[in-house]
């Protein structure tokens, strides 16, 4: 799991139109394709894919053209139950489509304790921003394995409800480990990234 220090910084006038919506109606704007809407998502993608090095935040499989995954923009507090923080930065991290998928994450309800501002919550699971992951949660390599172990309750939480220890996250960390030092030939990496942009 990776730990980021900052969150993407979002145009002042952006988010100030953002913070303007009533908060119980945030959720329902994240579809939309307003200059506004559109502006914060790119900040958080751009963000996201140089600080987090082009990889998922929870099991830190390659995402984008330099990945075998899509790039997904992973409310960690879920939109639909925390209508209120949609377009707060620090509540947005890059995930892959496993990760922040229906069977996974969806709208797993990762807060511990509600308070009335976000960075005040208490969160059950490793936040990436607030946290430091390995303080939670180790990689190990086992023969041909590289496993997940917690470190702390915390740590067991986020693994268990993320699924970072199922037989497929697993393979695919032994995967991505053997595929890391392969490079892809030039006209074909442009080819992917010219593709991904349009995501």
């Amino acid at each position: 799991m990776l730990k980021i220090d900052e969150a993407a910084t979002i145009p002042a006038d952006v988010q100030a139109g953002l913070d303007a919506i009533p908060a119980a109606e945030r959720k329902d704007h994240w579809p939309r394709a307003t200059n506004a809407v559109k502006a914060f998502k790119r900040a958080v993608k751009q963000h996201g894919m140089a600080v987090q090095n082009a990889k998922c935040v929870w099991c830190e499989s390659k995402v984008g053209f330099s990945g075998r995954r899509s790039a997904h923009r992973d409310h960690i507090a879920p939109k639909d139950l925390y209508s209120a923080w949609t377009f707060e930065p620090y509540n947005l991290a890059l995930s892959c489509e496993y990760c922040n998928g229906f069977e996974v994450k969806k709208d797993l309800d990762t807060i511990a304790v509600l308070a009335p501002a976000y960075a005040d919550s208490q969160f059950h699971i490793v936040h990436p921003y607030f946290d430091n992951p390995e303080e939670h949660i180790s990689f190990v390599q086992e023969e041909a394995r590289i496993v997940m172990k917690s470190l702390s309750p915390k740590g067991i939480w986020t693994i268990s409800k993320m699924r970072l220890d199922s037989p497929s996250a697993t393979a695919n960390r032994a995967l991505e480990a053997a595929l890391k030092d392969i490079a892809l030939p030039a006209h074909l990496a442009a080819l992917i990234e010219q593709a991904m942009e349009g995501l």
